[in-house]
């Protein structure tokens, strides 16, 4: 290696001395480094390449004994000498930097003021070498001779830089590593390459090391001010972020301050406003749209109903019949609110809501009659969101829509007021709202949620029975875990002053007592459990409890505090109730009216009070097994099974059939019938195409590509193909009225399949409805399946042709 080092060496000089040149410019050129580092960087790096080009050029004019090789050799050796001091000292300068700069030292330390000393007498004894021979002469053929001192010139370098490794040794550790590093190697290496110089004459190890070094100064020098310059630009960034972060909040504030403003007018639009704008922001998000867009759906839609502050005279409920003059009003209303924030021209997305909304998508609406993709995207989420929430908020002439009756009414509005596809993103987020949370709490709910709202609430008092329940909680197949402490008021016996849960079904999760609410929000109570294991069937087919009594009631303190933990969970249509305590446990298994309803759990009591309850799900999933049937399982096939097993499905696409792979030519037939229980038009089956590795809905490497309400309705779940649905209504069709009677009566369906490579037709009519969906897979996937699922709906003989 070092033979090969030696026949190029010449060519090495030359190329890291124009290298060092060339940095030393960058060097002086360069705005991110320091003042006083930059120049001792470009003093470096200049002092290294004249070092190693004249230690080229003694190699080049050694032995010639021409007169320019008598000066070359005597001028480019004394610049070796005097220049390898110079890089010593440039170094120096480079530390002194540190120490002021990135140590912060109030002065230079002695060790690098000696070095200064010991560099100027270097340089000294440089200069005197040249009159006396001491670490150099020539010989008659102009080649160079060491001196008899020659190892003293070694001194004055190795001391340096000895001395400046001390100082980097001790104040590494305050260092970055860009600094460290080069610092570390630039008084090492140059120390090893001179005793392998040494031990290799002919070889300038020590001069090339210095010079390499000095480039990876400069190198890391620059890494390190890249690094602080990108810290405060992030730094920077990061309070631009805050800045804007804080001005957004504060905007979002004024906004929901002015939007409360506006509803404060009439207690049935409490809340409206914002209702809206989080029902828009949510369709936003459904439609694809990014996170500034959804803000700006959100702000716009909070605003919406802004023209009221000008109209102080009218009802804001948009319920009952108004005056002529009023309802000329409310026409104008969308212009004044148009008005009022055009005056916001630094933000004209916000008028957007308040001066479109009313617009229809037929374009029979108001202020401009505008039609269709003409309307504001805003303004076309808005109508649908404000619709909504007309329709699931308590007013004065009536309680809040059912959630399906609501969908009905959105179905209907689609196409002439309302955009198509707005609507069925709408219609998609109701479907999976199954515990009604899209909607106006009940005032009364509102006002105590602080004392109801049992995931939070730390204590609760009951006077006479049912006289006060909190929200109920959706008992599933996940364990449902609850625990209070409860006592009896004083002067009642604990035996008749006990806490209790109620077992109901609910729109709003709420118990009623109120006959118009419980046929309006279609209230269903199944039974009660009280702590002392009693047990009251309402409307379940049958209740089971085995109680262990621990300990005689008579012997509790009647001021003492007893703690419940109360663990319940639901399979199909039973529910196994565990309640333990140190006066008793009891196991209560409730056998449902059937498996098409939810289950919610609310707490009350009879004079008593509870305290510290604890609400937790567990993420662990019951099977068949853990409840013990106490009824038979209901069945309500009408029909035997075809190819493949019927299907009951109690609930949106909670069970599927078995896959069946999708031919060209192939023929599904099949009986759709709706469960007792069915109120809604998509209360019927539907046609899922899919693919997985073992063709099973939701199998390994699932993907869906088209699922197909028989109402003709889509409701693709993170689709992975390209959907062309049409649907027509013929003369047959009386009606969704009539079509919901069909499906209650059971229909019969044959679905016509054909493929063509990645390209898949299906087709059916029935009830007046046609329906046909051509579904293109962005890839061509050998085995594509069909099952049947549904909502509250039975999927019988299912044959196969």
């Amino acid at each position: 290696m070092f033979e090969l080092i030696r026949a190029h060496q010449l060519n090495i000089m030359l190329g890291l001395s124009t290298v060092c040149v060339v940095v030393g410019f960058f060097a002086m050129l360069t705005r991110s480094l320091p003042k006083r580092r930059k120049r001792a960087i470009a003093y470096i790096e200049f002092s290294s390449s004249i070092l190693l080009y004249s230690d080229r050029l003694a190699y080049m004019y050694h032995g010639d004994t021409s007169s320019t090789g008598y000066w070359m050799v005597r001028i480019t050796n004394f610049l070796v000498f005097f220049m390898t001091i110079s890089v010593v000292h440039s170094f120096n300068m480079y530390l002194s930097d540190l120490c002021i700069n990135e140590l912060a030292m109030p002065k230079i330390p002695f060790r690098l003021k000696s070095v200064e000393l010991i560099s100027f007498i270097g340089w000294v004894m440089v200069i005197v070498s040249q009159f006396t021979g001491l670490y150099y002469t020539f010989d008659e053929n102009n080649a160079y001779q060491r001196g008899p001192l020659f190892l003293l010139c070694y001194l004055v370098p190795f001391l340096a830089l000895f001395i400046q490794l001390s100082l980097v040794v001790q104040y590494m550790k305050y260092l970055s590593l860009y600094i460290s590093i080069p610092i570390l190697l630039f008084t090492i290496v140059p120390m090893i390459a001179s005793v392998f110089q040494a031990m290799f004459y002919g070889v300038s190890l020590t001069n090339m090391a210095i010079v390499g070094i000095a480039i990876v100064v400069y190198v890391f020098a620059i890494l390190e001010m890249n690094e602080i310059l990108e810290n405060n630009q992030n730094r920077q960034l990061e309070e631009a972020n805050k800045k804007s972060l804080s001005i957004r909040r504060s905007f979002q504030q004024t906004v929901t301050a002015v939007a409360n403003a506006v509803d404060a007018k009439d207690r049935y639009t409490k809340g409206h406003s914002l209702r809206v704008a989080e029902y828009s922001e949510k369709i936003a998000k459904a439609l694809g749209m990014d996170e500034r867009e959804c803000f700006r759906v959100y702000s716009s839609a909070a605003l919406h109903d802004i023209g009221k502050i000008e109209f102080a005279d009218i009802g804001s409920n948009g319920v009952g019949k108004h005056t002529k003059n009023e309802d000329e009003a409310v026409r104008k209303i969308s212009e004044a609110g148009g008005k009022i924030l055009s005056g916001v021209e630094e933000i004209p997305y916000l008028k957007i809501a308040a001066k479109y909304h009313r617009e229809r998508y037929d374009g029979n609406g108001f202020p401009e009659g505008l039609k269709g993709d003409k309307i504001p995207i805003i303004a076309r989420i808005v109508a649908v969101a404000n619709a909504y929430d007309e329709m699931t908020s308590f007013k004065e002439t009536r309680q809040p829509l059912a959630q399906g009756k609501v969908r009905e009414l959105l179905l209907n509005a689609s196409g002439t007021e309302f955009d198509p596809r707005i609507v069925d993103t709408m219609v998609t987020m109701i479907d999976k709202d199954t515990e009604y949370l899209m909607r106006e709490q009940d005032e009364e709910s509102v006002e105590e949620a602080d004392k109801n709202d049992i995931t939070i609430v730390s204590r609760m008092h009951f006077e006479n029975y049912k006289e006060k329940v909190s929200d109920g909680i959706r008992i599933s197949k996940e364990y449902l875990k609850i625990s209070f402490e409860s006592r009896p008021d004083e002067g009642f016996e604990r035996k008749m002053s006990l806490p209790a849960i109620i077992l109901f079904d609910s729109y709003d999760r709420c118990v009623h007592r109120n006959e118009r609410n419980i046929k309006n929000l279609h209230y269903f109570e199944f039974g009660e459990i009280w702590m002392d294991g009693h047990t009251v069937s309402t409307m379940a087919r049958n209740i089971k409890a085995n109680v262990n009594q621990k300990v005689p009631v008579e012997e509790i303190d009647p001021e003492e505090w007893i703690t419940y933990d109360i663990e319940a969970v639901c399979i199909k249509d039973h529910v196994r109730i565990k309640i333990g305590s140190r006066v008793l446990s009891a196991d209560v298994t409730v056998a449902l009216p059937d498996a098409l309803r939810f289950v919610f759990l609310g707490i009350t009591g009879e004079h008593c009070s509870i305290r510290n309850i604890a609400v937790k799900e567990v993420a662990l999933s019951a099977d068949s097994d853990s409840i013990t049937r106490i009824a038979p399982q209901q069945n309500f096939f009408t029909r035997k099974d075809g190819d493949i097993p019927n299907v009951e499905v109690d609930g949106y696409r909670e069970s599927y059939s078995r896959g069946i792979l999708a031919e060209d030519g192939m023929r599904l037939i099949f009986r759709a019938q709706s469960m007792h229980l069915a109120s809604l038009v998509h209360h019927c089956g539907y046609i899922l195409l899919y693919s997985s590795d073992d063709g099973t809905v939701k199998g390994k490497n699932y993907a869906e590509y088209a699922c197909v309400r028989l109402d003709g309705d889509e409701c693709t779940e993170e689709g992975k193909a390209e959907n062309k649905l049409s649907v027509h209504k013929s003369e047959d069709f009386e009606g969704w009225d009539v079509f919901k009677e069909l499906c209650r009566r059971g229909l019969d369906y044959e679905v016509l399949f054909t493929r063509k490579k990645n390209r898949i037709t299906f087709k059916t009519e029935n009830a007046g409805i046609s329906i046909e969906c051509t579904t293109t897979i962005p890839d061509i996937t050998p085995n594509v399946y069909v099952a049947l699922t549904g909502d509250l709906c039975m999927l019988m003989d299912i044959r196969v042709r």
